[in-house]
C-alpha cells in the first residue's frame, strides 16, 4: 500500500493505523505478542509490501527500551503489547521516554466491548483484567502527551490522528488502547498526511526580546561558552547550532580566540567531538562553570536540560546563564515563554552577523566576546598498560577510547559506566546513547537492539555494570536472533557500586574512614552485593560469543578478536576489583548514611 497518496474508500481500523505508521516512516515495531493486538499484527503481516517488520522481544521492558532507542534516531518508535499484564510492565520505560522527550507509541490491545460489558454487569473477571476497564489508560495518562481508548470505528481515525499529531508536536510518548473487536471494523481511509502542530499557537512572539536580552547580557559579560544540549538532536537542530557557532566566531581571526562549546552526559555527541571548537563533555557544576566563564562570562545553553546528571544535582541558574529550550528562554532572571529553540538560535545568529558586518553599531561591544582562558582540559594520556595489569574502570575506558571507530555507537548504562563514558572521544555525530536523565539501570542492553535496528550499517557497543546487566540480559537473545553484531562489555565487580556510593561511599575511599561505632559503614552493604553469574555461558546459551577478561593483555586480545569476527554478537565480562571506581567520581562527598555521624567530616580526613 502506498504511504504517499491518500487512500480512498473504507479500511479497517488496523489498516488505518498501519497506514499512518508507514507514512511516518516506521519500519519496525517492538513488543510481545498477545491476542488483543493480533489483528493489527496480522494486517501488517498479510501485506507483503509493508515496510514494517514486527520484532518480538523476550519481555516488555526489553521492547520498551529498544523502541525508545530506535525513536531517538528515526523520530518515532512503536510498541505493541496486550492488556494490563503486558502494558503495566512498560510503565517504567514509557516514563523514561516521557522524561527524555522521546516519541514512542504504545499500542495496547484491550478486551472486546462485549467482555467489558459482561465484566461490568455480570461480575465475571476476564484474564488480565482488574474489573476497572479504565485502569490501563489512567496509568499511562501522566507519562504520555496524549492517550486515547478506541472503542468504536467511527471515532478511531480522529483518536489515532490526535495521538500521533500530539507525539510529533511534543516529542513525547503517546498511548492508544484499542478494543479487540474494533480492529477489523471499518472506518474512512486516512486523508492526507500528519504533521507537527508546533506553529498552531497564536501569541505575541518574544523571540526578538529574548535575543535582545541575550545580546545585552553578552555585552556586559563577554567570556562565553556554548552548551550544546540534547534537544539539538531531538528537534533536528544540529546544523542550526553549527551555523550559530560559525556566526559567533566570524569576527575571530585567531583560532585561540574563538568561542567554544561543551556538552554534558545527555547531549554527548550531538555535535561531533572532532569539531575543532569542541571543548569537552563535562558535568556543569557551579565550580566547573566558574572555571569556564568566571564572574564576567556567560554559559549559553542551547537545547540543554538542567537535570541532575548534567549539572551534578546543582542549581546552576544565575545571572550568567542563558538557557534556551524548545518551550522558552531564560536569560538570567528573565523568562521568555513559548520562544522556540530554532527561532531563538536563528535570531541570535543573525545578531552576531549584524555585529560582524557593522550593520549594528549599538552592538559593537559584542565583538569583545572571546573564548575563556580556561577550556576543558584533556586529561594526560595514561601510561600503556602492562599485559599483567588488572583492569580498572579508568584503564578499560582508556583502552576502549583507542579501539572505537566512527562506525560504532556507544550505548552506556547509568551509574559508574556513564561517569567513565563521558571521557570517551566520540567522533561521529549521534555516536553516543544514554538515558542520562531518567537513569534506569538496564536501559543500555535492550536499547542497543533499537540502536542497531535504526542504524543497520553501524555497530552498537554497550558498556554496562553487572547489576544493570541483570535487569535486561535477555536482550542479548535479540542481538543474536536479529543477526546483530552488538558487543556488550559487562563491567563485573559483584556490586551495585553506584547505589553504594550514594548511600555510603566510605568503602571506596583510600584509605576508608574508620567508623568504630558504625562498623557497617566500613565495607559494602550486603544488599548491594550481587550473585555471581556465568556471563560466558549466558552469551553462548543465546547463540552469541562469550568471553571473560581480567587483565590488559586479555582485553587487548578480545578487542582484536571482535574486530576480526564481523557479524557476531559478543558479551565480554570485564572483571574489575570490587572497590574500584572511576577517578572522576569524588569520594569526599558525604554519604546519606554518614550524615548520622556527628562531626562529619573528621578533621584532616581529606
Amino acid at each position: 500500500m502506498s504511504t504517499d497518496a491518500t487512500t480512498t474508500g473504507d479500511v479497517t481500523v488496523a489498516t488505518y493505523l498501519k497506514t499512518r505508521l508507514e507514512q511516518l516512516g516506521v519500519d519496525r515495531m517492538f513488543g510481545v505478542a498477545g491476542n488483543y493486538t493480533a489483528a493489527l499484527l496480522d494486517t501488517i503481516l498479510v501485506d507483503a509490501d509493508s515496510p514494517i517488520t514486527i520484532s518480538g522481544n523476550p519481555n516488555e521492558i526489553c521492547a520498551g527500551y529498544a523502541a525508545d532507542a530506535y525513536a531517538r534516531y528515526r523520530g518515532i518508535g512503536v510498541l505493541y503489547v496486550t492488556y494490563s499484564v503486558g502494558a503495566f510492565s512498560l510503565l517504567n520505560t514509557i516514563a523514561g521516554s516521557y522524561a527524555e522527550q522521546v516519541p514512542v507509541l504504545l499500542v495496547n490491545g484491550a478486551p472486546t466491548n462485549k467482555e467489558a460489558c459482561v465484566e461490568a454487569n455480570a461480575g465475571l473477571i476476564y484474564s488480565h483484567t482488574t474489573g476497572n476497564e479504565l485502569v490501563d489508560i489512567e496509568v499511562f495518562r501522566p507519562v504520555t502527551t496524549a492517550a486515547e481508548r478506541v472503542t468504536n470505528a467511527t471515532q478511531a481515525p480522529f483518536q489515532i490522528d490526535s495521538v500521533l499529531t500530539a507525539m510529533l508536536t511534543e516529542h513525547r510518548p503517546g498511548y492508544l488502547e484499542v478494543t479487540e473487536d474494533v480492529w477489523r471494523a471499518t472506518c474512512p481511509a486516512p486523508r492526507g498526511t500528519l504533521s507537527s502542530g508546533a506553529n498552531a499557537i497564536v501569541t505575541s512572539s518574544d523571540v526578538d526580546a529574548a535575543v535582545e536580552a541575550t545580546v545585552s547580557l553578552l555585552r556586559r559579560r563577554p567570556r562565553t561558552v556554548l552548551w550544546a544540549g540534547v534537544e539539538l538532536q531531538r528537534f533536528g537542530l544540529q546544523e542550526d547550532f553549527l551555523d550559530l557557532l560559525a556566526a559567533a566566531n566570524e569576527r575571530h581571526e585567531s583560532a585561540d580566540d574563538r568561542i567554544r562549546f561543551v556538552t554534558t552526559a545527555s547531549g554527548k555527541s550531538v555535535i561531533s567531538e572532532d569539531h575543532p571548537l569542541f571543548a569537552g563533555c563535562v558535568t556543569l557544576t557551579t565550580g566547573e562553570i566558574d572555571d569556564l566563564v568566571g564572574d564576567d562570562g556567560v554559559l549559553l545553553g542551547l537545547g540543554a536540560w538542567t537535570t541532575s546528571k548534567n549539572t551534578g544535582s546543582q542549581n546552576i541558574r544565575g545571572p550568567g546563564t542563558v538557557l534556551a529550550t524548545n518551550d522558552g528562554v531564560t536569560v538570567g532572571a528573565l523568562f521568555f515563554p513559548l520562544v522556540g529553540l530554532a527561532s531563538f538560535m536563528s535570531g541570535l545568529a543573525a545578531a552576531f552577523r549584524r555585529v560582524t558586518s557593522g550593520d549594528d553599531h549599538d552592538a559593537a561591544e559584542l565583538q569583545r566576546l572571546h573564548v575563556p582562558d580556561h577550556v576543558v582540559a584533556t586529561p594526560p594520556a595514561a601510561a600503556a598498560p602492562r599485559d599483567s595489569d588488572e583492569i580498572t574502570y579508568d584503564s578499560l575506558f582508556a583502552q576502549l577510547d583507542g579501539w572505537l571507530t566512527e562506525r560504532d555507537i556507544v550505548v552506556s548504562d547509568a551509574g559508574f559506566p556513564l561517569i567513565s563514558a563521558q571521557s570517551l572521544h566520540i567522533g561521529a555525530r549521534n555516536g553516543f546513547v544514554a538515558q542520562a536523565s531518567w537513569l534506569a539501570i538496564g536501559y543500555s542492553v535492550a536499547a542497543a537492539t533499537g540502536v542497531k535496528c535504526a542504524n543497520p550499517d553501524r555497530r552498537a557497543v554497550v558498556v554496562v555494570g553487572d547489576g544493570a546487566f541483570h535487569e535486561t540480559c535477555q536482550a542479548v537473545s535479540d542481538h543474536h536472533a536479529y543477526g546483530h553484531d552488538t558487543v556488550v562489555f559487562v563491567i563485573s565487580n559483584g556490586l551495585y557500586g553506584i547505589e553504594q556510593s550514594i548511600v555510603n561511599p566510605n568503602p571506596f575511599r583510600t584509605p576508608p574512614v574508620d567508623y568504630p561505632d558504625h562498623p557497617l559503614q566500613n565495607a559494602p552493604y550486603v544488599y548491594n552485593e550481587l550473585p555471581p553469574w556465568n556471563f560466558v555461558a549466558l552469551a553462548e546459551g543465546w547463540g552469541g560469543v562469550g568471553r571473560t577478561v581480567s587483565n590488559a593483555a586479555e582485553l587487548a586480545a578480545v578487542l582484536t578478536e571482535i574486530r576480526g569476527t564481523p557479524g557476531r554478537n559478543f558479551v565480554v565480562e570485564v572483571v574489575v576489583p570490587q572497590l574500584d571506581i572511576p577517578s572522576a567520581l569524588a569520594t569526599d562527598v558525604v554519604g546519606e548514611d554518614e550524615t548520622a555521624n556527628p562531626g562529619w567530616p573528621p578533621a584532616s580526613t581529606f
